[in-house]
């Protein structure tokens, strides 16, 4: 159990940059001699990706909902007022 959690370690210290040089080249060499560890990489980017995928959906549909609230005819003074905000000068 632990030598995975080592490894998954591992892998994510590789993807998020966190190695120094040595722990890089030490890692993609392993990488080059080890396919089962090429595979957990790929499928470690993968699910991350998946995740990032489904964080933007999950937040482009909360602005959607925030959005929606604040278009009724009550919050035109608010919504002005942000516009404002993010024109040019």
């Amino acid at each position: 159990m632990r030598t995975s959690l080592n490894n998954i370690k591992a892998i994510e210290d590789h993807l998020f940059g966190r190695a120094d040089t040595g722990e890089t080249l030490l890692f993609e060499a392993n990488m080059i001699l080890n396919s089962n560890l090429r595979e957990d990489v790929q499928h470690q980017q993968n699910t991350y990706a998946a995740i990032k995928q489904y964080s933007r959906k999950q937040l482009k549909a909360e602005i959607a909902t925030v959005q929606q609230k604040l278009t009724g005819p009550q919050h035109q003074g608010f919504m002005q007022r942000i516009i404002n905000l993010f024109k040019k000068s």
